[in-house]
């Protein structure tokens, strides 16, 4: 179809300005080509997808300025499409994401409730261990001690010091001398009494004790015996053992039957070396040494 062609104007009255720029020559001047006139537009849609509303509704909401209407077919279809994406998308991620086991509380309460029972039932076993570790080891620590003490020969001050538990049961008696001579007896001598029996033996000579005991007096005497030893045994009796070159005990220690209490020496009113020797049943007066030791098993 074929276009009209434009009117005529006459410019020759009043000459039209030459336009500054593009749509600034009035309407009432303007004679070119024109759209028809638009009805005017009521706003550009948006949609806005269903996922904001709700994961599972398909449909959307088209606004139009301050109206509401419905969807189009093709809208909603590719609402759907893209909901059913997303679905997909967020189902993908879910199935890559590990899946952490859950923590068996019930078997770490089992093991923590076994561990406690074996625990409290190996309690008395340990006590019962170390209770017969320690009665083992005082037993051992006595019978070191009573050892030490009855075997006699080795000691010396510091080293006789044996308790009188470890030396009360060993009630034997025992010679108090060795490799000795037999010389002056019990009684008169000179005029007086020589209340011992001496046995003659080189100097140095051990000296025992006859039985269990304990050092009633230890040092030089002033009445001519020298370096004396005195003492009493477990039944009352006191031994003298007189003219002695040096001694091994102290006044007040616990002797036991055979250890070494001096050796034999010329010390004091002495004419050789020898160990003279007396007997006080009870510690009172003595009596004759041969007959008494042979009461307890010993012949000199």
């Amino acid at each position: 179809m074929r276009e009209a062609p434009c009117a005529a104007v006459d410019t020759s009255a009043s000459p039209i300005p030459a336009p500054k720029g593009p749509f600034l020559v009035p309407r009432a001047q303007y004679a070119g080509r024109h759209r028809p006139t638009q009805k005017p537009s009521a706003g550009r849609p948006f949609v806005v997808p269903a996922l904001v509303l709700s994961s599972t509704l398909a449909a959307a909401v088209v606004v139009r300025g301050a109206g509401a209407s419905e969807m189009t077919a093709d809208a909603a279809a590719a609402t759907s499409t893209s909901s059913a994406l997303h679905g997909l998308s967020l189902a993908s991620t879910a199935a890559a994401a590990p899946v952490l086991p859950e923590r068996d509380t019930t078997d770490r309460a089992s093991r923590d409730s076994l561990r406690a029972d074996l625990t409290a039932r190996a309690a008395p076993a340990k006590a019962a261990q170390a209770a017969a570790r320690t009665t083992a080891k005082a037993q051992a620590a006595a019978a070191a001690k009573k050892a030490k003490g009855v075997g006699g020969g080795t000691g010396d001050v510091a080293g006789n010091k044996a308790p009188v538990g470890a030396i009360s049961g060993a009630r034997r008696w025992v010679a108090p001398f060795s490799g000795y001579t037999l010389t002056s007896g019990f009684g008169l001598r000179w005029g007086r009494l020589h209340p011992a029996q001496d046995l003659a033996a080189a100097t140095g000579t051990p000296v025992r004790a006859l039985s269990s005991g304990r050092v009633t007096f230890a040092g030089w005497s002033n009445r001519g015996y020298g370096n004396l030893v005195k003492i009493q045994y477990w039944d009352g009796t006191v031994s003298w053992y007189a003219h002695n070159s040096r001694l091994r005990v102290r006044e007040g220690q616990h002797v036991a039957p055979g250890q070494t209490v001096s050796y034999s020496g010329s010390t004091g009113q002495s004419t050789g070396p020898h160990l003279h020797l007396e007997i006080h049943p009870g510690g009172k007066s003595a009596v004759p040494p041969k007959p008494w030791l042979a009461r307890k098993g010993i012949r000199l």
